[in-house]
């Protein structure tokens, strides 16, 4: 086979190459970076394996020595090193064998050889190595390209399904997230053994679920991926209070889904973006523990405030940082808000609306209209705020007098009055967004009786 080395590669791996002839090392690309190449997609990570032990880690430092970058970075008990060039995180390993803690997914690891490196790895499509040296392909489970051929994703060693995703569950996720984002259909005994061991989740930290399950929420149809876990018995185990929504019937006047159904939907209806889809899936996740039923009427009284609550407890157990959750949270909170409105809304009361927003109004539209399962109709409130837009006739984020200032005007000290004073001159601005400073200070000092 004629494999071409991704174009922004090709530097660099020319310069390994290099390196390895000078100093008589044998060097392979391996994993997903064969695979991608296999399929003309484009590669995100090299992984270099160099025969010999710890040979990952001596020739990494041969190479930043030859390029005159920074010394790797080692990981002696993995027998790995990583090695940022041009801007490339490029990991160093070599054949290795590997032994597990039955608690814990990360093993011990010693020299090994090619073929048990190929089988200590997840998938067959993922333990193809590509000899640096002369560009021989070698498929050492002999499985490899034939099921990239057809499209297959099936463990290393069909014998030991079990042992492999036992010993690192994480690899379950991946199983489900490569599916999806290669297009390739889960061989049947791999799927089996995937449900055989999906509790066994509980030993992977939570950064590592998270960071598998952001990338099966930013493909094409994420619903997919999150209904294959739930098949396999994962849903429960990661995303419980998700699993909760299922068979939470809603009122058939707004809705012909469950509130799991629904949930989904709307996960698919929104952009790409990755704050946006989480919201979108934790949007109704409080709805079970509010959900109310009096002669027939179904009732979600403040369920967005429940939503905010469990999504928080998510998020927090999952790992993602303080701000992301923050940006999820209030998605969450206020999707909502649009659906109060009504054509009666003076025009303050719609600049109130976009400054209470701010940066997440974009946000907020796409989840309404995914929420809401409709396109924008013509005089909504997002047709009102565009035409405010375009007039010119909506209210800056930035304050028009800040607090030092009125401090200087009144010649009062700091206190409790500055942020009543604001929210007044806020007042003002959504009556009048061209109102100037002089004419807010006049109408203030009437107010405020100074």
């Amino acid at each position: 086979m004629n494999l071409k080395i991704p174009q922004n590669y090709q530097g660099i791996i020319e310069k390994l190459i290099k390196v390895a002839k000078d100093n008589n090392y044998v060097i392979y690309a391996v994993g997903g970076f064969v695979r991608d190449m296999i399929l003309n997609r484009e590669p995100k990570d090299l992984d270099i394996m160099v025969e010999g032990e710890n040979a990952g880690i001596e020739f990494s430092k041969k190479v930043a020595e030859s390029l005159k970058i920074s010394q790797p970075v080692t990981f002696e008990k993995f027998a790995t090193s990583k090695l940022e060039i041009v801007g490339h995180e490029i990991e160093f390993i070599m054949p290795r064998k590997e032994y597990y803690d039955e608690n814990s997914r990360n093993p011990n690891t010693e020299i090994g050889t090619l073929q048990q490196d190929a089988l200590r790895r997840d998938f067959t499509v993922n333990a193809l190595f590509l000899r640096l040296n002369d560009f021989e392909l070698l498929d050492l489970t002999g499985k490899g390209m034939k099921d990239i051929e057809n499209k297959i994703i099936r463990v290393t060693d069909e014998t030991a399904a079990d042992i492999i995703f036992a010993q690192d569950p994480l690899r379950i996720l991946r199983a489900v997230r490569q599916s999806f984002q290669l297009n390739f259909k889960i061989e049947n005994k791999t799927y089996q053994s995937m449900k055989n061991n999906a509790k066994r989740i509980k030993i992977v930290s939570g950064e590592r679920i998270r960071d598998e399950l952001n990338k099966m929420l930013l493909q094409e149809k994420p619903s997919q991926a999150i209904n294959m876990l739930d098949d396999i018995g994962m849903l429960k185990e990661i995303l419980p209070e998700l699993k909760n929504t299922q068979n939470i019937t809603q009122p058939t006047l707004y809705h012909d889904k469950d509130v799991y159904g629904h949930s989904l939907a709307v996960l698919d209806g929104v952009k790409a973006d990755i704050v946006l889809r989480v919201a979108a899936l934790l949007h109704d996740i409080g709805k079970p523990a509010v959900r109310t039923e009096i002669n027939g009427k179904i009732s979600f009284i403040s369920h967005e405030k429940k939503s905010v609550e469990l999504a928080q407890n998510i998020l927090l157990r999952l790992k993602y940082p303080a701000e992301f959750i923050k940006q999820v949270c209030f998605l969450i909170e206020q999707h909502m808000y649009p659906k109060n409105y009504e054509p009666v809304w003076k025009d303050s009361a719609v600049r109130k609306f976009v400054y209470k927003m701010g940066e997440n109004l974009e946000n907020i539209k796409d989840l309404y209209f995914a929420d809401c399962g409709k396109k924008q109709n013509k005089n909504d409130l997002f047709d009102r705020v565009h035409n405010l837009k375009e007039n010119n006739l909506l209210v800056k984020g930035e304050d028009l007098i800040d607090g030092i200032e009125l401090m200087k005007i009144f010649g009062k000290p700091q206190g409790k009055w500055i942020g009543d004073a604001k929210n007044l001159i806020k007042d003002m601005q959504f009556d009048n967004p061209q109102i100037t400073k002089i004419e807010v200070l006049e109408k203030l000092k009437k107010i405020l009786k100074i």
